[in-house]
């Protein structure tokens, strides 16, 4: 971990699925506009797994001690199947769900020693308004779709200007 940070003090965690998942997510990312007629606010986030943001002066402490937990665990699989979406408020996100959750959830409440009370997930589209939410919707809730993947590592990004720029991946056990 010898990279500096420039400026930004912001960083996010993410779990980055292979290449294959990323295509599939870029796809349904096009059909969803191609579907509502116009952009949306992630349009272009390459597909991915939240786990948290974090914003200190001096990050590189919450790296070491990451590092240091996440070094504690041993890869396992996620398995991805079927689109689904939450409503938050007026708003839906669409995502691929992600079928067994405790993995994430405890790898998170491990990291930062709190409740994640969060739903892991890939996100399409998040914050849809109403009716564009519907037009979308219609034109993905057939789709069919399973696939799972080894998650031995989580990446951190950096904020860069307007973006997040990959950083760092730390590993799991060996």
């Amino acid at each position: 971990m010898e990279k500096r940070l420039a400026t930004s003090t912001d960083l996010f965690f993410i779990i980055s699925p292979p290449k294959t998942i990323v295509e599939y997510v870029t796809l349904l990312k096009k059909h969803v506009k191609s579907a509502i007629g116009h952009g949306f606010d992630d349009e272009f986030s390459k597909a991915h797994i939240s786990l948290f943001k974090y914003r200190n002066e001096h990050p590189e402490g919450i790296l070491y001690h990451i590092d240091n937990k996440v070094s504690e665990f041993n890869p396992f699989h996620i398995y991805i199947k079927n689109l689904n979406f939450f409503t938050n408020g007026a708003h839906r996100t669409i995502y691929l769900e992600i079928v067994y959750k405790n993995p994430i959830c405890e790898l998170v409440e491990n990291i930062t020693e709190q409740e994640a009370g969060f739903t892991p997930h890939i996100p399409i589209a998040s914050n849809l308004e109403i009716n564009d939410f519907i037009a979308a919707w219609k034109s993905l809730q057939n789709l069919s779709y399973s696939e799972y993947f080894r998650c031995d590592h989580i990446t951190v990004l950096k904020k860069s200007t307007h973006k997040w720029m990959h950083y760092i991946d730390i590993p799991f056990a060996a």
